[in-house]
C-alpha cells in the first residue's frame, strides 16, 4: 500500500468518525444497532475528540524529514498531557507511538537543524550539544545499534514534558554527518545566518532528497529480506542493494509489462 493510499485511508476513518459523531443525535432515533450500540458511540466519541485536536494535526505534516524529529517531540509531549482528558487513551497512545520513534533517534534528531518549524533557540541548543560531544574523527558507523552496528536503532529510553531535542543528541548523531556527506561548519555560526551559509544551503540540499513515507521503507524491508541470504559479508550485501535498485530503476514498470503481455 502506498503512502499518499495509506494517508487516504486514514482521513476517511477519521472523517467517517466525526460525521457519525456529529449526526449522534439523529442516530439515537434509529432502531438500535442499525449504526452503533451506545458503548460503541462513546468510543467513537472518545476517539474523535483525541484525534482532532492531537493526531490529526501530526498526520498532516509527516512528509518531511527536516519536521519529523520536531513533530514527533511534540506529539510525544501532547499525549502526555493529553492524560489530563483520558488517561487510558494516553497510556494507549504513548505505548503505541514508543514503538515508532525512529526520528527521535541519535542518528536523526540532527535533521531538525534544517527544519523552518523548530525555534532558533532550539536549533542553536541542538547544535551546541552537538558540538559539544563532536568525535576527533568520523562516525563511520552507527554505535548505539542493536546487532551488529546495522540493526535497529536504539529509542530513547524515557521522554517527558520537559525533553528537547538537544536531550537526545549522541555520539551517533555525527553518523549521519558522514552518510549524508553534510558539511557542518555552519554550526558554529549563529542561527540567523544558516540559510545564507554555503555549508548549510549545500547540506540542505541532500536533507531535502530524503523520503519519508511507508511504502519506502516497507520496500526497502522486504528487499534487505529477500537479498540477504545472499550477502557473504556487509560490503556484499550493500553492494546487491545497490545492483537490486540499480536494475530497478533501469527497467520500473518490468512487472507492469509483464501483466500486460499475461
Amino acid at each position: 500500500m502506498s503512502s499518499i493510499q495509506s494517508q487516504m485511508d486514514g482521513e476517511t476513518h477519521i472523517g467517517y468518525s466525526v460525521k457519525i459523531c456529529l449526526f449522534e443525535d439523529q442516530i439515537r432515533k434509529l432502531p438500535y444497532g442499525t449504526v452503533s450500540t451506545n458503548g460503541q458511540m462513546k468510543k467513537v466519541r472518545d476517539f474523535v475528540n483525541f484525534v482532532t485536536p492531537i493526531y490529526s494535526v501530526w498526520w498532516m505534516s509527516c512528509s518531511s524529514a527536516t519536521d519529523a524529529p520536531w513533530n514527533d517531540l511534540m506529539l510525544f509531549h501532547s499525549l502526555l498531557r493529553y492524560a489530563d482528558a483520558h488517561l487510558q487513551i494516553s497510556k494507549s497512545a504513548i505505548t503505541a507511538f514508543k514503538r515508532h520513534l525512529w526520528y527521535l533517534t541519535e542518528e536523526m534528531v540532527p535533521l531538525a537543524l534544517w527544519s523552518s518549524k523548530v525555534p532558533p533557540a532550539e536549533r542553536r541548543a541542538l547544535a551546541d550539544s552537538l558540538l559539544a560531544i563532536k568525535p576527533a574523527t568520523y562516525v563511520l558507523k552507527p554505535q548505539h545499534r542493536f546487532g551488529t552496528g546495522f540493526g535497529k536503532p536504539k529509542f530513547p529510553e524515557s521522554i517527558s514534558i520537559t525533553t528537547t531535542l538537544a536531550d537526545l543528541v549522541g555520539v551517533d548523531s555525527w553518523f549521519i554527518f558522514h552518510s549524508l556527506q553534510l558539511d557542518m561548519h555552519f554550526l558554529t555560526e549563529d542561527v540567523a545566518k544558516w540559510p545564507k551559509s554555503a555549508s548549510y544551503q549545500a547540506a540542505m540540499i541532500n536533507i531535502q532528497a530524503l523520503n519519508v513515507v511507508n511504502d519506502s521503507a516497507e520496500r526497502g524491508v522486504k528487499l534487505s529480506s529477500d537479498f540477504l541470504a545472499s550477502a557473504k559479508s556487509e560490503e556484499h550485501y550493500q553492494n546487491i542493494l545497490q545492483v537490486v535498485e540499480m536494475d530497478r530503476q533501469r527497467h520500473p514498470n518490468i512487472r507492469k509489462q509483464k501483466k500486460l503481455a499475461a
